[in-house]
Parts: C-alpha cells; structure tokens; sequence
C-alpha cells in the first residue's frame, strides 16, 4: 500500500446524498484535504451516514480537516 502524503491545504464541498429506496436527502458539508499530485480528496470517517467526514457548516467541516490533517502529521 502506497502512503499517502499531504500538501496541509484544506477545504469543504458542500454535497447531497440520498439513501437508496428513500426519499429523505441528507446535505452537509465534507472535509477535504490536498494531495501532494494536487488533488482534492474527501477523508473517510466510518461513523458518519454516508462514511464521509461531515460538518453541519463549511467552518466545521474545515476545522475537521485541520485536525485530520494534525493526527496523521502531513504525511
């Protein structure tokens, strides 16, 4: 498995999901974090709705990614 390394640039997206065979649409807002070849990519967080990690604001969701970004040291 190949490491992952991060370039400590942070952001949110604000997105909408449905359930399957449901009619209640979930909307949040998704930390993302920047990888070294300059993508943009969500951090999975398993006990989220839809395994994404989620904040109630675009504020939130950053700050997540902050401390995302602090517990694996950029790399």
């Amino acid at each position: 498995m190949t490491k992952v390394k991060f370039t400590g640039k942070v952001g949110a997206k604000r997105m909408n999901f449905m359930k399957e065979g449901m009619k209640e649409l979930h909307s949040a807002w998704y930390s993302m974090v920047e990888t070294t070849d300059g993508q943009m990519v969500t951090i999975i967080d398993r006990s989220a709705p839809f395994e994404l990690m989620e904040g109630e604001t675009r504020y939130k969701a950053v700050k997540k990614a902050k401390e995302f970004l602090e517990r694996v040291g950029l790399e």
